[in-house]
């Protein structure tokens, strides 16, 4: 449906960029994409998941558990390039703000209340 491992290494450098301009550059943040929502790559359990859904199109999933113990909830659909990053970029600099030492990105998304605990897969799509 969209690309992603053609596709994610420029979107990468263009993240890195951000998390440079806001002084996270060092910082250990899981991002995985896939083309389709069948999910190969599990970017329903990465901090930063994206998942194809037209080309050039891709849903955001954040929140989930920098080792994968929890899963994203949806934050925004039918995204392109400028809209992800345009989204991804205040989140990052009140991440840098306002974590706690030692906080990874997805539970700091769930403790600021950016994003709501996904409990359950069957719940990933509950408002």
């Amino acid at each position: 449906m969209a690309e992603s491992e053609r596709y994610l290494p420029s979107l990468i450098d263009k993240l890195d960029a951000s998390l440079k301009d806001n002084g996270l550059a060092d910082e250990p943040i899981t991002i995985r994409m896939t083309g389709c929502p069948n999910g190969c790559a599990r970017p329903y359990v990465a901090e930063i998941g994206l998942v194809g859904k037209a080309p050039g199109r891709y849903t955001v999933f954040l929140g989930a558990g920098f080792a994968g113990e929890r899963l994203g909830a949806p934050y925004l659909d039918n995204a392109n390039e400028a809209e992800i990053l345009d989204a991804l970029n205040p989140l990052f600099a009140s991440f840098a703000s306002d974590r706690i030492e030692g906080e990874h990105f997805g539970d700091f998304l769930l403790r600021s209340g950016r994003v709501r605990k996904v409990s359950a897969g069957r719940h990933i799509h509950d408002s």
